[in-house]
């Protein structure tokens, strides 16, 4: 895992775990319904992780992703300028 990913990781299993203190690295790839996350807690992750990485994310966009792992790959993306 690279540095990138695992400080993605790392922030999103912070807030997770803000909720739920049993949650792991595996939960990672869950669907966000399954977590039972509302529309603040995704709207929070969404900002932690622009904190976390110094940029600016579309918060419309990862409104819809149904996968935590959807924030992964498009924060990744975002912060590697692809």
């Amino acid at each position: 895992m690279s540095d990138l990913e695992s400080r993605i990781a790392d922030t999103m299993l912070a807030k997770l775990r803000e909720r739920d203190s049993s949650l792991g690295p595996d939960d990672l790839t869950r669907p966000v319904a399954d977590l039972d996350l509302d529309s603040l807690d995704l709207i929070e992750l969404h900002q932690q992780l622009e904190r976390e990485l110094q940029l600016k994310g579309d918060l419309t966009l990862t409104a819809g992703f149904a996968y935590l792992d959807d924030f992964s790959t498009y924060f990744a993306k975002l912060a590697s300028g692809e």
